[in-house]
């Protein structure tokens, strides 16, 4: 059984992918993309992944792409603890979540890219090679993501709005856990893993600008139980291989 995951350090949904391998106790191997070279962009990573994304899981020679569709498969292929509710109305309230994660993904992009991503490609290209680079993107998104971005053109009012979709996203979580201590109840499930790496790069920001024992004390409560595991651990401290961190662009992440 050879698996491989192709991946970078940040990124949210190599984060996810990372965590679902971690929790089901699957050995892999790394491969190492490092979007800041825009290594997603070469023939070679092209080849099984033609939209330019990461990450991609190989297992025995088969890609499989797109983190959410990603961790079904691992949840399914392999042995180790269940990630999906073993009652259909369960799984569906899962998959429900993971939905909406998916649904706000843009939202975190643009304030992660203004705030965190832009900020460190700058320290190592110049703004001509940037515009280059995302003409080069094969997603339309992340083309007008990545060129506004370098341009400026992505304004305070979309950044407020981003805040807003994120907001939004929160607030529906707070009255989930409600019903905790899990999104689904008592198990432990994909849609943790779905917005683990969400709430560790909002960390990043600032927690305290999301959540606190004052405001959503549910997801505060909850916040802590998730970045006590192991699993989590390991999926959002993969290094920066090229150095920095998020320490490079002033920002903190801590895994409570």
């Amino acid at each position: 059984m050879a698996v491989e995951l192709y991946h970078f350090w940040s990124s949210v949904c190599s984060v996810r992918c990372r965590m679902a391998l971690q929790e089901k106790g699957v050995p892999w191997t790394s491969r190492y993309i490092d979007l800041f070279k825009f290594d997603q962009m070469r023939p070679e990573y092209l080849a099984i992944n033609p939209r330019g994304m990461v990450p991609t899981l190989v297992h025995d020679g088969k890609p499989v792409r797109e983190s959410s569709v990603i961790n079904e498969y691992i949840d399914a292929a392999f042995a180790g603890p269940p990630l999906t509710p073993p009652d259909p109305l369960g799984a569906a309230r899962m998959r429900e979540f993971v939905y909406l994660c998916d649904e706000g993904f843009s939202a975190i992009v643009k304030l992660t890219m203004v705030k965190y991503i832009l900020p460190k490609l700058r320290n190592r290209w110049g703004d001509d090679e940037l515009s280059k680079q995302a003409e080069r993107r094969p997603t339309k998104f992340y083309q007008d993501v990545h060129g506004r971005a370098v341009r400026g053109e992505i304004t305070e009012q979309e950044l407020g709005a981003a805040r807003a979709t994120i907001d939004e996203l929160l607030d529906h979580l707070e009255r989930t856990l409600v019903r905790g201590p899990w999104i689904v109840g008592n198990q432990f499930t994909l849609a943790e893993i779905s917005i683990a790496p969400y709430m560790f790069r909002l960390a990043a920001l600032g927690a305290d600008l999301f959540w606190s024992r004052q405001r959503r004390p549910h997801i505060n409560a909850w916040y802590g139980n998730l970045a006590g595991r192991s699993a989590f651990k390991t999926a959002v401290s993969w290094p920066d291989e090229s150095g920095g961190g998020y320490e490079e662009v002033g920002l903190g992440a801590k895994l409570k």
